[in-house]
């Protein structure tokens, strides 16, 4: 009785958790946390302002056992459009590890008449609920 009563409080406790995608954006000298979690619709995405220059929006995709693919958007503000300028597509098999570690390098990227700069580095890990 032990023994099943352990494995059932395990397997709970593995339940509570999700994968956690979390994008680290900064530009002129404020950084936004941006924590993402795992979707099955990729068009219901949060864009993110970013100081009122860039947009960035980050997809991940799949189940909470397996991930699909993640995809990383970032955009140039206009007056009328935003201009895409970057996007990064990372794909199965993509492996969650129980702490957050780096999925992506530390990203420049620079945009505009005056080539303003956005940066950003993402962490992919287990999120506790």
């Amino acid at each position: 009785v032990f023994c099943v009563g352990a494995m059932l409080c395990f397997h709970h406790a593995a339940a509570a958790e999700s994968p956690l995608l979390r994008c680290e954006v900064s530009y002129a000298g404020s950084t936004h946390t941006l924590d993402t979690q795992i979707s099955k619709q990729p068009y219901l995405a949060t864009m993110h302002d970013i100081g009122g220059r860039f947009s960035f929006k980050a997809v991940m995709i799949g189940t909470r056992k397996k991930i699909d693919y993640i995809k990383l958007y970032a955009y140039l503000q206009g007056r009328e459009l935003d201009t895409p300028i970057h996007q990064a597509t990372y794909q199965k098999p993509i492996l969650v590890g129980k702490r957050m570690k780096a999925l992506t390098p530390f990203n420049h990227l620079y945009a505009g008449e005056v080539e303003r700069e956005m940066q950003y580095q993402c962490f992919l890990g287990w999120h506790q609920k």
